[in-house]
Order: C-alpha cells, then sequence, then structure tokens
C-alpha cells in the first residue's frame, strides 16, 4: 500500500481528481449539473431511445421524434450504448457527468505518462498533464454539452504514447493497446477529434519512417515497425466499424455530405474559421469579448476563447530553446499545420489543401475545432519548458529571457502610458452590438472594453511573476522546489480564473450560466400540462412546433414525433425540404406530413386551424404559455392517392400551393398509372422500430403514400415478401405502386450494414485483446 501511494502516477491521479473536483465543485458536490440546449437535446432522444431498448431489447437504428424520423447511429444519435467502455462505467451506475469528467481525468493521467515516456521530471509532466487536462477548450466541452467532444481529445495523449512506444519497440503488447485505443477514440464518435488524432500520428509515424530510412542502422526495422504501426490503424477501425460502416454509407445521404463533391458545403463548413487576429485570446482571453454576448470576433459565436495560459505559453516558447531532436520537429510541424488549417476561409491556401485532397476531411466543418492539436503540443513543450529552467546556470541569464521580458516591459509602459490610446484602438474595433438599443449597446461595449482591460493586466500579472521568479531561480534566491511549485501553481491559477469564467460566469459579465439544479433538469422532463394533453390521443400523428419551438427535441423524451428537433447530421433531403417550404409552412403540407398538433407561443387565426388547448408548456427557462391547435382534415400515417403526377424540377411550388391536395395528388419522379378505386382500404396498419406493416385492400392497381421520410438506403419496400420500388413523393415521403387484390405492404429498415459492422468490431476487439494478452506473456517469458 505504502508502495501505491509513492507511485508518481497515482499521486498525480490524485492531485489532478482534486483540481477536477475544485472545478467542477458544483456539479459533484453542490446538487448542479449542465442544462445547456446541447446537453438537453440529446437527453430527450436519449431518453427515447433508452425507452425502445428497454420494451423491445433492440437498439433502435431509427428516431421517428425528430424531424419526421431520422437514423440513430449512422447519424451519432445516443451512440454511447455502442462505446464498449461505457458498458464499465455502467456497472458502477455512474451518470453522464461523471463519465466525462473521469474521461478529463484519463486525458490527464495519460498526458502524465506521455510526458514521463519524454523524459520528463515528475514536476513538468504534471504541469504539462494539468495544462491539458483543463485547457479552456476541455472544460467548456463539458460545460455546453459536447461531452464526446472532450473524451475524444481525452484519447490524444494516451493514441500518441503508444504510437511512440510502438516505433520504438514493435512488438504485441504496443500494438494490442494502439489498436484498442484507437478504437474506443473512434467509438466515442466524434470523428473531427479522431480524425485530427490520426493526422497526429500519421505526421509522427511519417516522420520516423524519414528518420529510419536516412539512418542505415534502423533501415533493417523499418518494415516491421511500419507493418505493426498498420495492423493496429486497421484493427482500430474494425473496432470502430459498428458506427463508421453505416456512417459512411449516411454520409451522401446528409447535410454533411450534401455538397457536390461528396462532402460538406464549403460556405458551410469553414462557417466557424479562426481569424489571424484571433491568436490574441492566446494572450488575452477576452481580446475579442471572450464568447457570448460580448463576443465580437469573426465567428458566428463561441463560448469561449481559445486560450491555453500565459505561463503555459511562455514555459512552451522557452521550451522551443531545449535540446532539438524529432519529438521537437514534430511538435512543431503539425502546430504549425493545425494553426493555419485553424484559419479556415482566412487563410484559405492551407485549408483547401486538405479540404480538396485529404480523404474525409470535406465532411467536417469548424476549422478552428483543430486548435485541440496545438494546445496539445503547447502543453508539451510547457513541460519541456519547465525542464529547461532547470538547467539554467546560477548567475547566467539565457538571451530568451532578455526578450520575452522585454515584451512585457514594452507592453506594461505601453498599458501605463498609452492607455488611452489603446482603449480607442481596441473600442474601435468592436463590431457593432446586436442591440436595436443605443444605451444597451453602449453598455455592451463598456462591457467588452473592461472585459479586455482585466485580462490585459492579468497577463501582465502572470506573464510578470513568471519572469521574476526565473530571474530569482537564476540567481539562487528560491530552491528548485520552490521553482517549479510557484511555476505550476500559477499556471494553474491562470487558467482556473477562465474556467471559473466558463463553468460559473458572473451576472455581470453578459454570459449565462449552463448551471441547473439536477431537480430543475428532472423536472424538465416530467410532463407538463400541454404534454399530457398530446399524450391523451394514443392515434399516429405528428406535431408541428412553431417558431423558437420548431428545434424544441424536448418531445421526443415523452415519444411525441415531431416535424422539427435538433441534430447537426439531418437527412439532406429533409433539410432542402425545410429550406424550400419555410419549415413546412403551409396547410398542406402539414397534412401529408402526417401534423395533428400545431402548438405555438402566438395565437393563431386560420379557417384549417382549431384551438383545442391553452395550457403551460416546460422549458429549461421555466414554463411558457402555449396554444394548441389542430389541424383540419389531418392525414392518416397512410392513405391511397387518386392520381400520380410526374414532378421533378418544380415539386417545392407545386406543393406549397394552397389548392394542392396531397389526398388526391401525388408528384413522384416517374409517370405511374394507377386505376383509382374508392373502394380501396387500408385494414391494418402496425409500427415497430424497423418494420412497418399494412394491410390493403383494392380492385384495382393503386398507389400508397406513406408519410414517412424517404431514406432508400435503409427503408426497403416489401409486397407479400417480395421487395418493390420505393418511390419518392412529393420530394420527401415514400410511396410504392400496390397491385390489385389483399396484399401486405412492409417497410423493413435493412440493418444488413449495422450488424456486419457490429461483428468486425467484436472480431476486431478480440484480436486486440489477444495481442495485448499474447505481448503480457512474451514480456513475462522474456524477463
Amino acid at each position: 500500500m505504502k508502495s501505491l501511494l509513492k507511485n508518481p502516477v497515482v499521486v498525480t491521479g490524485f492531485l489532478l481528481l482534486v483540481l477536477i473536483s475544485v472545478l467542477f465543485n458544483p456539479i459533484i458536490f453542490g446538487g448542479k449539473t449542465f442544462g445547456s440546449s446541447d446537453s438537453l437535446a440529446p437527453k430527450a432522444i436519449g431518453l427515447a431511445l433508452n425507452n425502445v431498448l428497454e420494451k423491445t431489447g433492440e437498439y433502435p437504428l431509427w428516431q421517428p421524434w425528430v424531424f419526421s424520423g431520422m437514423p440513430t447511429a449512422e447519424a451519432f444519435t445516443n451512440i454511447s450504448n455502442l462505446y464498449f467502455p461505457d458498458y464499465l462505467s455502467k456497472l458502477f451506475f455512474l451518470p453522464g457527468m461523471m463519465i466525462q469528467l473521469l474521461h478529463l481525468l484519463f486525458a490527464g493521467i495519460g498526458g502524465f505518462l506521455l510526458l514521463r515516456h519524454f523524459k520528463c521530471s515528475e514536476w513538468a509532466a504534471g504541469l504539462g498533464a494539468t495544462a491539458f487536462m483543463i485547457t479552456p477548450y476541455m472544460v467548456t466541452m463539458v460545460v455546453f454539452g459536447h461531452g464526446s467532444q472532450m473524451m475524444t481529445a481525452a484519447y490524444i495523449p494516451w493514441v500518441l504514447w503508444f504510437t511512440v512506444r510502438l516505433w520504438e519497440k514493435p512488438n504485441m503488447w504496443n500494438v494490442g493497446w494502439l489498436a484498442l485505443l484507437l478504437g474506443f477514440q473512434l467509438q466515442r464518435a466524434h470523428a473531427q477529434i479522431a480524425y485530427y488524432t490520426w493526422m497526429l500520428i500519421g505526421a509522427y509515424s511519417l516522420l520516423q519512417l524519414i528518420n529510419q530510412i536516412r539512418n542505415k542502422d534502423k533501415r533493417a526495422h523499418l518494415g516491421k515497425g511500419f507493418g505493426l504501426f498498420l495492423i493496429a490503424c486497421l484493427l482500430g477501425v474494425g473496432l470502430s466499424l459498428l458506427i463508421y460502416l453505416p456512417a459512411m454509407e449516411y454520409t451522401p445521404f446528409s447535410v454533411r455530405g450534401g455538397s457536390a463533391g461528396g462532402g460538406a458545403d464549403y460556405n458551410y463548413a469553414t462557417g466557424w474559421s479562426f481569424h489571424p487576429k484571433e491568436m490574441l485570446t492566446f494572450f488575452i482571453p477576452s481580446a475579442f469579448g471572450f464568447g457570448g454576448q460580448p463576443y465580437w470576433g469573426f465567428m458566428p459565436f463561441t463560448d469561449y476563447p481559445n486560450y491555453m495560459g500565459i505561463i503555459i505559453l511562455l514555459l512552451a516558447i522557452i521550451g522551443l530553446f531545449r535540446k532539438w531532436g524529432m519529438i521537437h520537429q514534430f511538435l512543431v510541424i503539425t502546430s504549425v499545420f493545425a494553426l493555419f488549417i485553424s484559419f479556415g476561409k482566412h487563410f484559405s491556401l492551407v485549408y483547401d489543401l486538405f479540404f480538396n485532397i485529404f480523404p474525409y476531411f470535406n465532411k467536417f466543418r469548424v476549422p478552428h475545432m483543430i486548435l485541440i492539436l496545438l494546445q496539445f503540443n503547447v502543453a508539451v513543450l510547457a513541460a519541456f519548458g519547465l525542464d529547461e529552467l532547470l538547467k539554467l546556470k546560477e548567475g547566467k541569464i539565457p538571451k530568451w529571457f532578455w526578450g520575452i521580458a522585454g515584451l512585457i516591459g514594452l507592453f506594461l509602459i505601453a498599458m501605463v502610458l498609452g492607455g488611452t490610446v489603446i482603449g480607442s484602438a481596441v473600442r474601435g474595433s468592436f463590431s457593432p452590438p446586436r442591440i436595436q438599443d443605443p444605451r444597451a449597446a453602449q453598455a455592451l461595449n463598456n462591457l467588452r472594453w473592461n472585459l479586455w482591460l482585466n485580462d490585459a493586466w492579468l497577463m501582465i500579472l502572470f506573464s510578470g511573476s513568471l519572469m521574476v521568479l526565473i530571474w530569482l531561480w537564476i540567481n539562487r534566491k528560491v530552491s528548485q522546489a520552490m521553482l517549479m511549485a510557484v511555476t505550476v501553481s500559477l499556471a494553474i491559477v491562470d487558467i482556473g480564473i477562465v474556467n471559473f469564467k466558463i463553468i460559473q460566469p458572473k451576472r455581470s459579465s453578459g454570459r449565462g450560466s449552463q448551471l441547473m439544479s439536477k431537480r430543475v433538469v428532472d423536472r424538465f422532463f416530467k410532463s407538463d400540462e400541454v404534454i399530457d394533453f398530446l399524450k391523451e390521443d394514443e392515434s399516429i400523428f405528428r406535431i408541428y412546433p412553431i417558431g423558437s419551438l420548431f428545434g424544441d427535441s424536448r418531445f421526443a423524451a415523452f415519444g411525441l414525433e415531431s416535424v422539427g428537433g435538433y441534430h447537426p447530421a439531418k437527412l439532406r433531403d429533409y433539410n432542402t425540404f425545410l429550406s424550400k417550404t419555410g419549415n413546412a409552412g403551409a396547410i398542406p403540407v402539414l397534412q401529408m406530413l402526417n401534423v395533428k398538433y400545431l402548438i405555438s407561443q402566438q395565437k393563431i387565426t386560420h379557417p384549417s386551424l382549431k384551438l383545442v388547448k391553452e395550457g403551460k408548456l416546460r422549458s429549461s427557462r421555466g414554463d411558457s404559455p402555449v396554444a394548441v391547435f389542430s389541424v383540419e382534415n389531418s392525414f392518416p400515417r397512410a392513405w391511397f392517392v387518386d392520381e400520380v403526377k410526374k414532378e421533378v424540377d418544380d415539386i417545392w411550388a407545386k406543393i406549397m400551393q394552397p389548392e394542392f391536395d396531397p389526398s388526391k395528388t401525388a408528384y413522384t419522379p416517374e409517370i405511374i398509372d394507377i386505376s383509382f378505386d374508392s373502394k380501396a382500404t387500408i385494414t391494418q396498419f402496425n409500427r415497430t422500430a424497423h418494420k412497418i406493416s399494412i394491410s390493403t385492400e383494392s380492385e384495382g392497381n393503386q398507389f400508397l403514400v406513406l408519410s414517412e421520410v424517404y431514406y432508400p438506403l435503409r427503408w426497403k419496400s416489401m409486397i407479400d415478401g417480395q421487395e418493390v420500388l420505393t418511390v419518392k413523393v412529393n420530394g420527401i415521403l415514400r410511396g410504392v405502386e400496390v397491385p390489385a387484390g389483399n396484399h401486405t405492404i412492409e417497410f423493413i429498415y435493412d440493418k444488413s450494414s449495422f450488424n456486419k459492422g457490429l461483428t468486425i468490431s467484436f472480431a476486431s476487439f478480440g484480436l486486440s485483446l489477444g495481442l495485448i494478452g499474447f505481448g503480457y506473456f512474451r514480456r513475462k517469458k522474456d524477463e
């Protein structure tokens, strides 16, 4: 036990856990949770999906509750059930937020092990690990409901560590562990962060290849190292195919694969490009307003600055003066590329190269997300920098000291003597506030300046303190232990101030707090009088929330199917449908979507709408009064039409015309001859998560319209057990031609791709464990 308590990894892990507990004290000890819309929406969908899973024992691959229906696993919805490590957490009944915080700890421990492998001292390794673990990006992802981003990023130090180990010692032990880590990172399903990780280890492996080719003594091991690295990568991909095999097939059908080149539209992809001017936030967190309403930078909006800590940044610069080796080359090259790629459309030369050439790169948006690699590399270099301080000779001040101290001094003089000029320059660069009230706009600009000013002085304070500490160390006025302890403490406080602003913003900051009582969140997912009213109707129908309610996914938690909702990777056809129809803003369109109830925060007068309920609808911000209207002549989920007309180019204009009657006319891409039978009936309609079964009777050939989203990749149509063509109806729905007589029409979700991926994933998992086991016994035997 004593030896365990002296183990550096255990001690560091405990200290990191204490730091997490301090940062997230309201979550761990205060009965709070984070209630951003990006965290509440997935939870609502998760409740609906888990309800189906509990009832049927089968993971639902289709979610009918948002956007009139869309895929789950292949659109990365609620796929924690497909993340193998999640089953370990389920054994201990850990809530989702605790799982996220444990991944933060996992990131820190991984960083420590990597830096120890790089021969850093325990203090330096602890500093680098802490810097990466609590970098504001990681904390923000937890706070604002992007846990999958943070948890995927948590694997970066681990994956790099075992990549380095594998190239140094190409054996089965390292292959198995690297494969497992790569697979689990991909399973955590933030493909963009995982892709950037692969870029990182790919660059390292390329440098290793070049290095070994140049070195005659290492050429003999070249094939083995590269071959085992490829095996690890292939097994890692195989481990994740239960998610990515169906997801890759889905991409061309989603908004992220909807451009002519098969990727995301360029403007869509580069919307959150990092402007070079915003590099000022590396030094002054509030240089562009920090985030939220005061933010005035070049992105549409943001919730956090890309700050790494001024202490960490200065130490990273000092770390560059350490004796260079391949690791330094690797860190600098990947950092420069990450920075240039993050500029996106603001420096398109580098970004476009990757966007147009690198496989799958054009599927991603938010270019500035790649800054996680820069932030990770800076944390590693900071550890090098701290160790470099220990090598400073007594009384000998290095050249870099005067350069850094001089810049800090010049900025201090400018702030003291030219504060008015700086203030005018900064204020003059503010973008106009999106506020109509002139007084409110002026107040916001005053807030922006105060934030800038306070952070500028903090930057001077922390950077100046570090330089004074270094000077004291050079002159041996402080001990080595004091140097280490104070430097690490300064770095933690520096980053901690920014993180506390993210976790617990003050009311005067202009940013809303995402902290919410767990009781409030629990209440959010409890029924209200509007939900109760809608649930009383046991028929099959959809709802149409108007205005700001359109993107609300809370209805899903109660099994209510909506025309709206939120998802970043919805079906491309449905996205086009919404944009062309003004969010389905016409009565005929609502009718064909099986909308029975319309929910509005305002009273509406329309001959096709009847007020049936007024009540309070619960939201994360409290209860809101709403009105519920029934839609006149609401359609069932399936019906026969009188006629089928060919229409391709003008389909949206046709279905938006007031005289369009979807019960009589169906527009399709092809001519279909039918003989309408007024006596044709649907005698039975049954559905499960993956199957819709309809029994029909008719005396002539009919055309059946099913008010479900057209998705031919998965939904297959069968008549009496024989597959038939699924026809696209009215630009968005499904239809089939039904011959005369009594028939059973089935729409069956094709799960073959998911099942194939699941089989490969389990096989890869078993092989990876087998390699680890083989490597373990081989090591024992060699010992």
